[in-house]
């Protein structure tokens, strides 16, 4: 079980329940790339921000009851994230990833101004549309 270096529990869940699951709900590959994306870049990556007073909060694990997202979106399974990094492009990230900085990353979403990431059980990346 990985214990993220630069992120706490309510970065990743959508509210104070999930506080003690967190850790088990979330797949490790990601709560990795989460700091490898924060080291690699040296500067803040925003998650959700609902514990601050922020209108971000699914941006993590969702609950499976949520209608944000697809029916059986990775979010859902603890596979994935939507973030920002502070004064870097989503589409900068994205090459990076495409040029393999965060090799855990096997899918992200195109043409948006975030960038989705995710560890679905895939043999190469993945772009797909949102």
């Amino acid at each position: 079980m990985y214990k993220p270096k630069y992120f706490k529990w309510y970065e990743f869940m959508p509210s104070k329940e999930y506080e003690p699951y967190w850790l088990i709900l979330m797949d490790d590959r990601i709560l990795i790339t989460a700091d490898e994306i924060r080291e690699y870049y040296g500067v803040p990556v925003t998650i959700n921000n609902w514990y601050w007073g922020g209108n971000l909060k699914n941006r993590g694990f969702r609950e499976m009851n949520t209608t944000i997202g697809a029916k059986f979106s990775q979010h859902k399974f603890g596979r994935a994230f939507d973030f920002d990094v502070k004064n870097v492009p989503a589409e900068q990230v994205r090459n990076d990833i495409r040029k393999g900085k965060f090799p855990l990353i096997t899918c992200i979403e195109k043409g948006v101004n975030w960038v989705h990431a995710d560890v679905r059980n895939v043999k190469r990346l993945l772009e797909v549309n949102p």
